[in-house]
């Protein structure tokens, strides 16, 4: 074998080295999230500005490992094709074809890549100084490809400038529920995530008390009548409405009671109302929350398009759907669902049909309907009678306790 081929078989294992080079550094930086970067930043680890510069732009980074590993590859193959001639004649293309193709997939693919894959960190530190100068000397090169391929993808009606989110709420999500599993967060964290992530999307009549709930008082009620509405009620501020529940004229605080001295019979209770703050019922909480934080409100009437009453929100009710439940000492045992025993729940009728199936793994929908006791009515075509049954998905849901007009307690049956 003379000096020429050795030289020529040198160069050939130099040339896959690079292919195995570009290979690593692809599938390195690539692998690397924004969040890990960024996290790599403010550690002021060596080399995560570099990288951070890098990953800025993928697409000149992701075009720079292409040419690049596309030169060497070719150049190997060039190379493998001429040494292979020169011993087998005609038979030699083939020949190095097949040897050529089998060690690119081996020590140019699937070997450097899986350990980039396994050390994406490590690696880009290592890598980032060549990729970079290499990015450097091939920018003429990429920004001539980029031209040319943003042409053709206009051509077929693509949009190259589309960006798309970096991360989307139902992947933020997953995020947390794998943190769950694999020990991060507890559940109570995981829970409040969501949560948090949830929060800007409800409306407020996801999450109203409905007009039908609402304790109120009559603006002509006596001042017994009221402080026994106050301790029937366990609330420390009640609506006062006008003729007729549809009309809040404003809301009584209890502590201003405790100032009146005079004679109960001269009570006047338009002396102590307070002004009513109004939403609507098709408003995002998280506006009406950053409202009521604005101007220290605690509630709010919620109308409809005719500007009719149809619930009540408390900064409590918003809170609540970030941290979750809150009781006080006169709350008691209140829970919306309560097993009884196994595949037993006992529900309230207007416990919303998204908590049911949270809790009880249940994919029960309802175009027309928010809480379990509206979906029973739509299945149902009417109102119940107590211990009437309806069946959805095997599940079956019997109805417990009717008061009036209104759904108490189902019982849903797994």
């Amino acid at each position: 074998m003379g000096i020429e081929n050795i030289w020529q078989i040198i160069v050939l294992l130099i040339l896959l080295f690079l292919s195995a080079f570009f290979s690593a550094s692809e599938t390195a930086l690539m692998s690397l999230s924004k969040i890990r970067v960024r996290h790599m930043v403010e550690e002021k680890i060596k080399g995560a500005e570099l990288i951070n510069k890098l990953v800025e732009n993928p697409s000149r980074l992701l075009g720079a490992i292409l040419v690049g590993n596309n030169i060497v590859n070719i150049g190997a193959a060039a190379l493998a094709t001429s040494i292979a001639i020169k011993y087998f004649g005609n038979k030699g293309v083939g020949i190095a074809t097949g040897l050529m193709t089998l060690a690119v997939l081996i020590f140019g693919e699937i070997t450097p890549k899986s350990l980039a894959a396994n050390n994406p960190q490590q690696i880009s530190l290592r890598i980032a100084k060549p990729i970079n100068l290499i990015t450097i000397l091939l920018n003429p090169v990429i920004v001539f490809l980029t031209h040319i391929t943003r042409i053709i993808i206009k051509i077929f009606g693509g949009n190259i400038d589309t960006k798309q989110p970096f991360i989307t709420e139902e992947e933020l999500k997953t995020i947390v529920d794998v943190s769950h599993e694999e020990g991060v967060l507890e559940v109570e964290e995981k829970q409040m995530i969501h949560n948090v992530v949830e929060f800007g999307d409800l409306l407020v009549k996801e999450i109203m008390i409905p007009r039908t709930e609402m304790a109120m008082i009559n603006i002509n009620a006596a001042y017994d009548e009221i402080i026994s509405a106050f301790q029937k009620f366990r609330f420390s501020r009640m609506p006062i409405y006008k003729d007729n529940t549809d009309n809040i004229v404003g809301i009584l605080y209890l502590k201003d009671l405790f100032l009146y001295n005079d004679a109960r019979e001269c009570f006047n209770i338009q002396k102590y109302l307070r002004e009513c703050y109004y939403t609507i019922e098709f408003k995002r909480i998280k506006e009406l929350f950053e409202n009521m934080r604005k101007n220290k409100l605690t509630i709010a009437i919620v109308l409809d398009e005719y500007g009719g009453t149809v619930g009540i929100v408390t900064m409590e009710d918003l809170i609540e759907k970030i941290v979750g439940e809150i009781g006080d000492e006169y709350d008691g045992d209140n829970r919306e669902i309560e097993a009884i025993k196994e595949n037993e729940y006992l529900v309230d009728g207007g416990t919303k049909i998204d908590l049911v199936n949270e809790i009880l793994g249940l994919n029960i929908e309802s175009e027309n309907y928010d809480s379990i006791g509206g979906f029973v009515i739509g299945e149902l075509g009417r109102f119940p009678v107590q211990g009437e049954k309806v069946m959805c998905q095997n599940v079956k849901i019997i109805t417990e306790t009717v008061e009036g007009n209104k759904i108490i307690k189902l019982e849903i049956l797994l």
